[in-house]
């Protein structure tokens, strides 16, 4: 069982470095601003955090994490029952949709974090999380359908542009999530789904 005090300071961090990091990037943000909101001492955020930008991403990272498991799960059920090309498009989507949900609750913090020259660590989270999955995604493909391709590279590829599309959705004039969905479905390979 975890002590009741780890609890409250976990949920104290959590609090206080979204707050924060919806005020202003997070490479203006301090350590002193963090355990000032949390309520906390230094050493106890060095207990569980090496920066904020570190402390932020271990926020945001199982949101992420969640919606990855899903989209596997969904992929490994429907390749069971040996799923249409029509099914797999639309657990893409409900993929990208979900990214999609998570980036427009924390629009805020990633309107700020992703084009911030001084700290890249949600940049690099993001960037890190989406090649990690799609490098899932592309192992799991049917033979059959599968290209001959680079895994690594195309992960990568895929990732970099998923996340581009995000920085350009936020850094542009409002448009609607569902336009967002859209073009990065539409923008995939022909052979993701």
């Amino acid at each position: 069982m975890v002590d009741a005090r780890i609890l409250h300071t976990t949920a104290a961090l959590r609090e206080a470095i979204l707050r924060l990091a919806a005020d202003r990037p997070v490479s203006e943000i301090t350590v002193a601003d963090v355990t000032r909101a949390a309520g906390i001492n230094r050493a106890t955020f060095y207990s569980h955090a090496v920066s904020p930008g570190s402390l932020l991403a271990d926020v945001l990272t199982p949101e992420l994490d969640r919606i990855r498991q899903d989209d596997a799960d969904d992929r490994r059920a429907a390749a069971a029952r040996g799923a249409d090309a029509a099914e797999l498009a639309a657990i893409t989507r409900r993929g990208i949709n979900a990214v999609v949900e998570h980036v427009t609750t924390h629009r805020d913090i990633y309107a700020k974090a992703l084009p911030d020259p001084n700290d890249a660590s949600l940049h690099r989270l993001l960037v890190g999380h989406f090649t990690e999955s799609s490098a899932l995604h592309i192992r799991e493909l049917d033979a059959e359908r599968r290209p001959e391709l680079l895994d690594d590279v195309a992960a990568g590829y895929v990732a970099q542009g998923f996340v581009g599309a995000i920085e350009a959705w936020l850094a542009g004039p409002r448009r609607s999530r569902k336009a967002l969905v859209e073009t990065i479905t539409l923008s995939f390979p022909a052979w993701w789904s």
